[in-house]
């Protein structure tokens, strides 16, 4: 395979945030960042010349809970008006893609506030259909989109054109496949909306 030397010098886009800080001061934005980026699944803290890992880091990391690692799960389950009743609507449910590179694979998210966030490439945007905006880390010429449904939508019912479309385009029209990392906390909501 020959491959231009030109394309050799030119790096690939990724995004690296390293901030130095105290995860104690009152404006630390450690957790904000954690908790506000949809697809967080591994946190690197390194802490040098630390013999002893700090009280505040043992509490967070036992705090994680439980959660599944489900193989090849087809985004239009998570859609289906069974899994809302059963998962968004009476707890908090998380899941999102495993071994997926956000910058470079379609992936999916999950969120407990009910919204299923997928980032796909332009080709598969196309495919789908879905009303989206493009990646604001996808540069001046759109190569990502994302794509927002709110499950938790009062217009997102089994009968709505909605939910209709959206089962349509992800089970028939553009099927998308994951590894899923998923955990659920039952809140004792039973109608969550």
């Amino acid at each position: 395979m020959s491959v231009p030397f030109r394309s050799l010098q030119q790096a690939p886009r990724h995004l690296l945030v390293c901030e130095k800080g105290h995860a104690r001061h009152a404006r630390s934005r450690h957790a904000a960042h954690v908790r506000d980026h949809a697809y967080n699944y591994r946190v690197s803290v390194l802490i040098p010349e630390c013999g002893v890992l700090p009280e505040v880091l043992k509490s967070t990391i036992a705090d994680v809970g439980e959660y599944y690692l489900v193989r090849s799960l087809a985004v239009h389950q998570l859609v289906a008006q069974e899994f809302i009743d059963c998962f968004v609507r009476r707890g908090s449910c998380y899941a999102l893609t495993y071994n997926t590179r956000i910058d470079q694979d379609n992936t999916a998210a999950l969120l407990p506030t009910g919204k299923l966030i997928l980032s796909v490439d332009k080709d598969t945007y196309e495919e789908l259909g879905l009303e989206g905006r493009p990646s604001r880390y996808s540069g001046k010429k759109p190569m990502r989109y994302i794509i927002t449904i709110d499950l938790t939508d009062s217009n997102f019912h089994p009968d709505g054109k909605k939910h209709k479309r959206v089962l349509w385009a992800l089970k028939e029209k553009k099927p998308l496949e994951f590894d899923f990392l998923l955990a659920w906390y039952n809140s004792g909501n039973k109608n969550r909306m």
